[in-house]
């Protein structure tokens, strides 16, 4: 018989995904980690070395910071490599896979941060351009 399908949290939370596609070094050289904001107040709350990950995360504001040790990024003199951070718009389901991502990266050194609030909400689109 098929499996049933999992249990839902016990709390409302937000779901994230963190897609990271490889350069030649990933799985030895990037690494991330997500934090309650303010870092300085709180432990670690996940984080891996050289591959993806998701979660579900309660109402609140986080950081999550990529890191690369070669300080090259992802890209692009060792391979095409970039990540993306996608966050669900409504609290217990999981990112659609058209999503957008709320941040995306490849070139940036030894490290990128994003601060971001869940539930997410988009920035408002910009005005259209006035008439001449």
């Amino acid at each position: 018989p098929p499996s049933p399908p999992p249990s839902p949290p016990p709390f409302d939370c937000t779901y994230f995904r963190l897609d990271i596609v490889a350069d030649s070094f990933t799985t030895t050289e990037t690494s991330w980690d997500l934090y309650v904001e303010p870092r300085e107040k709180s432990a670690v709350l996940l984080q891996a070395t050289g591959r993806s990950g998701n979660g579900c995360l309660p109402d609140g504001t986080y950081k999550l910071t990529v890191y690369d040790l070669g300080q090259d990024g992802l890209c692009c003199e060792y391979g095409n490599g970039s990540f993306a951070l996608t966050v669900a718009r409504e609290h217990n389901t999981r990112p659609a896979e058209d999503s957008p991502p709320i941040l995306t990266g490849s070139d940036f050194g030894e490290e990128v941060s994003i601060i971001f609030t869940v539930p997410y909400l988009a920035p408002p689109p910009s005005p259209p351009p006035s008439p001449p």
